[in-house]
């Protein structure tokens, strides 16, 4: 006996919801596959932490973008990227944030094509994100001195710890993560210099002054005093809390704000304006690019010029006073 023809219909637009709902559900299931290859393949001793970390995350946005769209399917093309990249500009995201996001998704699609689990990388068609030029906020030589000499006032552990925090943060141009993974192995006093662990696990050495030393050493001793009252013996860190723990680099961030707020009006101030600080008022005094990229840990030259903003005034009176055709005799 033969089923009426709407019946018909109704088995036929059954089956293809139930094919639709399998081949999302194996898509799916080939995405989650992909992202966790290439977690492992970050996790594998190829990045830092914090970059695989960061590029985790920014993959993890775009597949949940991609699902939030019912997008999700294994032929993927540039304009679902795209799609992406405009949803985070909606969003209010800085165009240095997208850049960064478009680099991991590209990343991305760059492993599965080498593992061989897609053909080619969608993300490579498109453009890259145009960004704002670099403009970190960074404090004058005068706000640097207040912050240090008047700005961290008291002789109790937290205050001394505060300003040996910062005498090496500026003294040093270490970022935020090198300064709170400091461990008492690392400083060499007697040489002048401190071990830095930097991004890639690489370790580098950076020149430490007089006032930096002398305020360190001061913390020292009330940190052993610390400790002894917390019955913590075996504690390598050089910076800790009010229990003997190492310092988070949440907190030490929420702490050199404090100060940062404290010596200066400046709204764009943050952690990094220090490291900025450090380079800038460097370059200000003369000091060769070169060596001020092997202070700061930076694989390249192009990465440490961003920092290079000294007024077309100071490049103007250093000319002046150094050339030897500048001047009218």
């Amino acid at each position: 006996m033969s089923l009426p023809f709407p019946t018909i219909l109704k088995v036929i637009s059954c089956k293809t919801a139930l094919l639709y709902i399998y081949s999302y559900a194996m898509e799916q299931l080939f995405w989650d596959e992909c992202y966790t290859l290439f977690i492992r393949h970050l996790g594998g001793g190829n990045y830092a932490e914090n970059t695989a970390i960061a590029y985790g995350g920014d993959v993890a946005g775009f597949l949940k973008y991609l699902k939030k769209k019912k997008e999700i399917h294994t032929d993927l093309t540039q304009f679902d990227v795209r799609g992406f990249l405009i949803s985070l500009r909606r969003a209010g995201l800085k165009s240095s944030s997208i850049a960064r996001k478009l680099e991991a998704v590209k990343m991305f699609f760059d492993y599965l094509v080498s593992i061989k689990k897609i053909n080619h990388n969608p993300a490579r068609l498109l453009e890259p994100v145009k960004t704002e030029p670099y403009r970190a906020e960074y404090l004058s030589e005068e706000e640097a001195w207040f912050l240090i000499e008047q700005g961290i006032t008291g002789d109790g552990f937290m205050s001394k710890r505060n300003r040996a925090m910062i005498e090496i943060y500026y003294g040093c141009g270490l970022r935020l993560s090198e300064l709170v993974n400091l461990n008492l192995t690392d400083l060499r006093f007697s040489s002048n210099v401190i071990n830095v662990l930097g991004k890639g696990s690489k370790f580098r050495q950076v020149p430490i002054g007089h006032q930096a030393i002398k305020s360190v050493s001061d913390y020292l001793l009330d940190r052993q005093n610390l400790l002894a009252k917390q019955n913590i013996v075996d504690q390598k860190a050089v910076f800790l809390n009010t229990r003997g723990g190492r310092l988070t680099s949440r907190s030490a961030a929420r702490i050199v704000k404090i100060h940062l707020l404290r010596c200066s009006e400046k709204s764009g101030l943050s952690t990094h304006s220090l490291r900025h600080s450090f380079t800038t008022h460097l370059l200000t005094a003369g000091a060769n690019l070169r060596a001020i990229q092997q202070m700061l840990g930076h694989a390249s030259l192009k990465t440490t010029q961003k920092y290079s903003h000294i007024t077309t005034g100071r490049l103007i009176s250093i000319y002046k006073r150094s050339h030897p055709r500048a001047e009218e005799k």
